[in-house]
């Protein structure tokens, strides 16, 4: 088997609410009204747009009638979360489930005259919605629960939303280049995305118009647009890269958005200490060498209700001119300190966060809230507030209304801008398996000084009625947040459309077309085509597998240096059992850019899990990047490491 730290298991919890806020000292002038529309919001908002968590929604019918069930108890249970979260079908069977924070979950079923049902191995990611249909068996014949074994659908079919999930397996498994203290080479695995000097480009966008978040709070660089806030791959649950089809609740970007969720205590301690070692680059140049290490733990403080997390990262590193160090730090607090409410607290290096979750009126709204403080160097900084709402309701088939706003107040040296953003968005379901999508989004930028009107439109169609196809098409305006230095910023109009399905348990293939025209953009480009022919299957049965073609053209008024007509990436993993105390594994990635130049780069990575005494685990692996040692486009030369960890 492939040993990983399970926590223990929680017990269910009623209600969840989430809040992050980070905060800073001292009162800004011209801002007020923006301000106390957010603390409005904080105060009267109920429901959250689906950035730092997921959802589960479906129906349940009759097994023998295949009628809808009403009045059904789902039960969604996990550990990642403290507690349970629970909802009601509705006449038609209906239900959702949100605020859930990524993990694995279990969903019980309790319905009256009916036999109860178990579903295991629900994956929830962060802005995504799964969708499940499940049958239930009249309560004809006595005996255990029965447990459904068809295999879980992982497509978020109820959107027209397009990316990838870099999951934890992913991360230990995968080697991804020399830098593992940032969580950028793990998303430029994602398909249409592009590593350049300045950041990564998604989708022909150019790399000023991506935004980075940490736990929903963007720790983009307000001075250059590029990541700012850094974070070591050990400290990170998963990666969420959000490329085409963004909804209303998106603002100040017009490529897309890569996020860090960090990860949380749990109802059990668990830990590690690890250690990465960097002796070995050919031909030797600048680097003598790179160790890094540190140490993370995670627990309760009290079970169901205060979990802490935190670790330290250092790293040293040898040049010919000197020793350069970096230190990481993150520490976590999440507290539910009443039914229907889920409150944490973050600090990462510089930066800190609280946020807010929670369902009100009588559970048909819910509410996210979020404020925080990212610090850039020693003289940038960004404050932040955001609040976004979500309600059910009935009305020639079922909506999901959503609204927010947020404020952003960005520095760096003499010069600042505050910014405000307001969106209002509907998700519309006439009839079942098809899911319309219609929004708008107001956005004023101080340093602009205009106000920028934005509505996008989508739908998606469930086909399979299961829950594991979805075809999609989306049409949408979007504008980036220019740097500090520049007033410049890229207007984009997007059109987007897609297929993808479940060809095989949970082996998803897809077909993604975007074009896109840009206005003002840096480099001069104008429009953008790609097609994207996509294969990915999480890590399950000992394997993964994240594979891609995309073929494309970038043009401009005149000859475009970013443009990579065609573009391989290959991501693999497997996991073998040894013995009943040893697994061995081998994973890889490769990348085949056409461009100006060409680039082809391998890393690979084999490793072996062997259980200790209980309850400790020891990981040793060895990478080889760059693998063919191919310089070509400012890739570094041929390196090794070697990697340790003791996990518990």
């Amino acid at each position: 088997m492939f040993y990983t730290r399970r926590r223990g298991r929680c017990r269910p919890r009623r209600n969840a609410v989430r809040l992050t806020a980070w905060s800073t000292s001292g009162d800004v002038p011209g801002f007020h009204m923006i301000r106390s529309c957010i603390a409005v919001w904080l105060l009267l908002a109920a429901s959250a747009a689906a950035q730092t968590t997921g959802a589960i929604s479906g129906r349940i019918v009759d097994a023998q009638s295949s009628k809808p069930v009403g009045g059904a108890t789902v039960v969604a249970a996990s550990p990642s979360m403290p507690g349970e979260e629970n909802a009601r079908t509705d006449a038609e069977g209906e239900f959702e489930i949100g605020l859930l924070p990524p993990g694995v979950y279990t969903l019980n079923v309790q319905a009256e005259a009916h036999q109860s049902f178990t579903q295991d191995g629900l994956a929830v990611h962060a802005g995504r919605t799964i969708r499940v249909y499940l049958s239930i068996d009249p309560e004809k014949v006595t005996g255990a629960p029965f447990r459904f074994i068809q295999e879980p659908p992982v497509l978020p079919v109820t959107s027209a939303q397009t990316g990838a999930v870099i999951s934890r397996e992913q991360l230990e498994l995968v080697p991804y280049g020399r830098d593992e203290r940032s969580f950028e080479p793990a998303a430029a695995s994602a398909p249409g995305v592009l590593p350049r000097p300045l950041g990564l480009e998604i989708l022909g966008s150019p790399a000023s118009g991506t935004r980075y978040r940490i736990d929903g709070v963007d720790v983009t660089d307000p001075a250059s647009n590029r990541q700012g806030r850094r974070l070591v791959q050990q400290f990170i649950q998963e990666v969420n890269v959000e490329g085409a089809a963004l909804g209303a609740s998106y603002g100040r970007v017009a490529g897309g958005v890569v996020q860090a969720i960090t990860r949380s205590g749990g109802n059990e301690l668990h830990g590690s200490a690890f250690l990465d070692w960097m002796p070995i680059e050919l031909p030797r140049r600048t680097l003598r060498y790179n160790l890094a290490g540190g140490a993370e733990l995670g627990g309760p403080l009290a079970r169901d209700s205060l979990w802490f997390y935190g670790g330290f990262a250092p790293v040293l590193m040898a040049t010919r001119s000197g020793v350069q160090t970096e230190y990481q730090y993150i520490g976590k607090l999440t507290l539910r300190p009443a039914q229907g409410q889920l409150l944490s607290f973050a600090a990462i290096s510089d930066d800190f966060s609280l946020h807010y979750l929670g369902d009100l009126l009588d559970r048909t709204a819910q509410v996210e809230a979020v404020t925080g403080w990212h610090r850039q160097g020693s003289d940038a900084d960004s404050l932040q507030a955001r609040v976004q709402v979500a309600h059910l309701a009935e009305l020639l088939g079922r909506h999901r209304f959503a609204w927010g706003a947020e404020g952003v107040r960005d520095s760096a040296g003499n010069s600042s801008r505050w910014y405000g953003g307001a969106f209002a968005e509907d998700t519309w379901s006439p009839v079942q398996n098809l899911f319309l999508d219609g929004g708008v989004r107001l956005e004023r930028d101080e340093l602009v000084g205009k106000t920028d009107f934005l509505p996008r439109v989508g739908v998606a169609w469930d086909f399979s009625g299961r829950g594991v196809s979805r075809a999609y098409a989306f049409v949408g305006r979007f504008f980036e947040s220019p740097e500090l230095a520049s007033q410049r910023r890229t207007r984009e109009h997007q059109l987007a459309a897609g297929v993808q399905s479940q060809i095989f348990r949970d082996v998803v293939a897809g077909l993604d077309y975007v074009h896109k025209d840009f206005r003002d953009a840096p480099d001069g480009r104008t429009s953008y085509d790609g097609a994207t022919l996509s294969l990915a299957k999480p890590f399950s049965a000992s394997s993964l597998l994240q594979a891609s073609y995309t073929l494309s053209s970038l043009q401009g008024s005149g000859a475009v240096a970013a443009d990579a007509p065609n573009v391989i990436k290959l991501d693999a993993a497997y996991a073998y059992e040894w013995d009943a105390k040893t697994t061995a594994t081998l994973g890889t990635s490769l990348r085949v850019i056409e461009g100006s130049p060409w680039q082809a780069t391998m890393d690979v990575r084999a490793g072996v899990v062997r259980a200790l005494t209980n309850p400790y685990v020891l990981t040793v692996t060895a990478d080889v990047l760059n693998l063919f040692d191919r310089e070509r486009g400012g890739t570094p030369p041929l390196a090794g490491r070697f990697s340790a960890r003791l996990s518990f």
